[in-house]
């Protein structure tokens, strides 16, 4: 398994703050300097993005772009390896003990799986009826409410890897409703399953990366929000989310 962890070159105490809390568990990581969208020329960031477009009615800010380009990064990165798995996380986090064994190898993962959060807000959800079971006798679920975006910490396989950089050689959406959103082909290829224990904790740090700002200037592309074609849509991603039940997410030990 590739591990590794996305830091801003600007953020030195946040690398200097995590990577000590894998050398405790035993765990090596490698950092990927992440990419300041902000240091990013206009037609460099021009080349990249495209036009809003019915899953995501805003223009993206520079912070969001170079979010989305430091996770390609990553992607690059892992499928230049020889491993089947790449677990990302980003650099505003706190680790469980308890995370060690699902660290140290990738055999507890069921097959058929591809994406796996570990880390949304909420521990009552609503998921749909489809449970998996790892190796270690947690739960993979399928969240529904409230819809999970944030690209904290994840897992991702070679597959859903070479797809993702495929489908990202320009991009009109940040990258967590990239991954995570059912208006974007990348989920409803590879949908994103929830472990049903958290094994890590935001530190509260404020967001350097993938800032967002909706007051002060950005506005929504008001035509794609009234468009029919949009509706239809809407009310086939609403149909496939019938059938939900609720669920509680544990929190592992933090002592």
């Amino acid at each position: 398994m590739y591990r590794c962890v996305i830091n801003l070159d600007q953020n030195p105490e946040r690398w200097a703050a995590i990577e000590p809390q894998f050398r405790a568990l035993g765990i090596e990581v490698e950092r990927i300097p992440a990419v300041l969208g902000s240091a990013l020329s206009e037609a460099e960031r021009n080349a990249w993005v495209r036009s809003p477009e019915f899953g995501y009615l805003y223009p993206l800010t520079t912070g969001e772009i170079g979010c989305f380009l430091s996770h390609r990064k990553v992607w690059e990165t892992f499928l230049a390896t020889e491993h089947a798995w790449c677990w990302v996380f980003e650099d505003d986090i706190r680790l469980s003990p308890d995370i060690k064994p699902y660290l140290q190898s990738d055999d507890w993962i069921p097959k058929g799986v591809d994406i796996i959060k570990f880390y949304a807000p909420g521990t009552d959800i609503l998921i749909d009826r489809n449970i998996r079971k790892t190796g270690f006798g947690t739960d993979l679920v399928r969240l529904i409410r409230p819809i999970s975006f944030g690209t904290v910490s994840y897992l991702i396989s070679r597959r859903a890897a070479e797809e993702a950089l495929r489908l990202s050689k320009s991009f009109s959406c940040p990258v967590d409703y990239f991954m995570f959103s059912p208006w974007f082909p990348f989920m409803r290829k590879f949908p994103a399953w929830r472990l049903g224990i958290r094994l890590l904790q935001l530190t509260g740090a404020p967001s350097v990366i993938g800032k967002r700002k909706r007051k002060g200037g950005l506005h929504e592309d008001t035509h794609g929000r009234w468009n029919p074609i949009r509706w239809v849509q809407q009310i086939a991603i609403s149909a496939e989310k019938l059938g939900k039940i609720h669920y509680t997410v544990k929190d592992a030990n933090f002592e």
